[in-house]
């Protein structure tokens, strides 16, 4: 059975985390997409062979984890930090799914000594570096960036109402999702991310909100500024970012390899987890 418990942070604050898999295990930080919580986890019937021990946390502003007032990338790789030294991790390896992609570059580039490697799945790079990913942006969405790095505060309540849709009904990303998707077509990942979305709408649209400022908001760190090796996979089919994103990230890493997946979508992650947690390890 999954291990959970809370970390505290200065300032009263806490972080929740879950632990999975064989306790002996080579330390691994997973950290969730955008919505999401710590009772995500890619193979939540512990299919795969037990190589690992994998810690999964709420991101501020989720489940049971405090918000944070001014959300940022390098903060939560600060949190991230703690709940390695409350689990006796002096090295581990991070994985980010999706929107968790930003948060364990950011782990990279903040905790050269102590992350020996990382894994971005499904996900994307700085606008601020990336013309192309800037290009890519609607003007809805250019115009909220913006508004973010002018005044976070009074952008956070803007993006307040957008988000309320997360607190009204968390599992509507199952209802957009294609059939062919392995978060849809598998029962249990499908009852997980479940789970997770409503455990992470606990305190309404807060984690959200805070994922969207700190994305928004200047990341803190450059690409070339990780040290660590790194792996991006992706689908290609996949309609977001993450294929236009990937081969601008690797150029701009030291050291970065790319794994391409020419049918599979955004939800590789469940599909090619073992492969992701093998090549992590190494």
């Amino acid at each position: 059975m999954p291990r959970e418990g809370q970390v505290e942070l200065p300032g009263g604050r806490v972080v929740a985390w879950r632990e999975w898999g064989d306790s002996s295990g080579r330390p691994v930080v997973f950290v969730h997409g955008t919505p999401g919580s710590r009772l995500f986890f890619p193979d939540p019937t512990l299919r795969s062979p037990s190589v690992a021990r994998v810690v999964t946390f709420d991101r501020p502003g989720y489940g049971q984890s405090t918000p944070l007032p001014t959300p940022s990338l390098l903060e939560v790789a600060d949190i991230v930090a703690r709940i390695a030294d409350d689990r006796g991790f002096a090295k581990f390896s991070v994985v980010g799914f999706s929107g968790g992609g930003p948060y364990a570059l950011a782990c990279g580039a903040r905790l050269p000594d102590r992350v020996s490697r990382v894994a971005a799945v499904s996900s994307w790079g700085p606008i601020d570096e990336i013309e192309l990913a800037y290009a890519s942006l609607t003007a809805d969405e250019r115009d909220l960036m913006s508004a973010v790095r002018s005044d976070p505060g009074g952008a956070t309540e803007r993006l307040w109402e957008f988000g309320q849709w997360f607190a009204d009904n968390p599992l509507r990303f199952l209802e957009t999702a294609s059939e062919d998707e392995p978060v849809v077509r598998d029962a249990d990942a499908r009852a997980n991310f479940m789970a997770a979305n409503l455990e992470g709408a606990r305190q309404g649209q807060a984690g959200l909100v805070s994922d969207w400022v700190a994305d928004a908001l200047p990341w803190g760190f450059r690409l070339a500024d990780i040290s660590v090796p790194v792996d991006v996979w992706i689908g290609e089919q996949d309609p977001g970012r993450a294929p236009l994103d990937a081969y601008e990230i690797a150029r701009r890493i030291p050291s970065c390899t790319v794994h391409a997946d020419p049918d599979a979508g955004h939800w590789l992650l469940i599909s090619h987890w073992r492969d992701i947690l093998e090549q992590s390890l190494c």
